[in-house]
């Protein structure tokens, strides 16, 4: 599942009608290279790909006096399905990579609060259960004898607990802070960030 995908869908979407150039100057302006691995050619070809998909309908613009020809795309009812499931595993799946959770968290708000906060709380569930196969691996490797394993491995396991609980922790503290009411969402504003017709505001 890719990032990318994810944000070139959301940013149609959020647009009605939209074409490659505007939604690439969009993310470049936020940095997506950067933290979706998101560059302008994985751009275009997101859009191709999910033109033949079905989850995006191609409209060709006719060249003007002050424009040439140009492709547009708008989310077709699939298009909308699919940016609901991966928004549900953007926000739901750990992975290695945080590029799909990066995706998720900026385009949340075009989301309902209550899903949002469902969606997190089987991530932290999830987590939860990360945690406890860590203390687990670190308990066999303690009672494994001195031999067992090389020492500096002890390093691995000291990141990858510290690791699990970061990760955990800041999940649980995202959940907190929305369930107080921070942030808006798409069901209590309707120009909520990435909500179709709403707004798209670059930093």
């Amino acid at each position: 599942m890719s990032a990318t995908r994810l944000l070139v869908l959301a940013f149609v979407r959020a647009h009605n009608r939209a074409h490659g150039y505007l939604i690439g100057q969009e993310l470049m302006a936020w940095n997506a290279d950067k933290w979706a691995n998101t560059k302008t050619g994985s751009i275009y070809h997101a859009l191709r790909q999910l033109a033949k998909d079905g989850f995006l309908e191609e409209i060709v613009v006719p060249p003007s006096d002050t424009a040439p020809a140009r492709t547009d795309y708008a989310i077709t009812e699939a298009g909308d399905a699919e940016f609901h499931r991966m928004m549900e595993k953007a926000l739901t799946l750990p992975q290695p990579r945080p590029d799909m959770l990066c995706a998720g968290l900026v385009l949340m708000s075009a989301l309902p609060r209550r899903t949002v906060l469902e969606l997190l709380g089987k991530r932290l569930a999830t987590l939860a259960q990360h945690k406890s196969e860590v203390s687990k691996a670190n308990d066999r490797a303690s009672f494994s004898g001195v031999n067992a394993l090389p020492p500096h491995v002890e390093a691995l396991l000291s990141f990858w607990t510290s690791n699990t609980d970061c990760n955990h922790d800041w999940v649980a503290g995202l959940i907190a802070k929305i369930e107080a009411g921070a942030y808006v969402f798409a069901d209590e504003d309707p120009q909520a960030f990435g909500v179709p017709g709403g707004a798209l505001v670059i930093p």
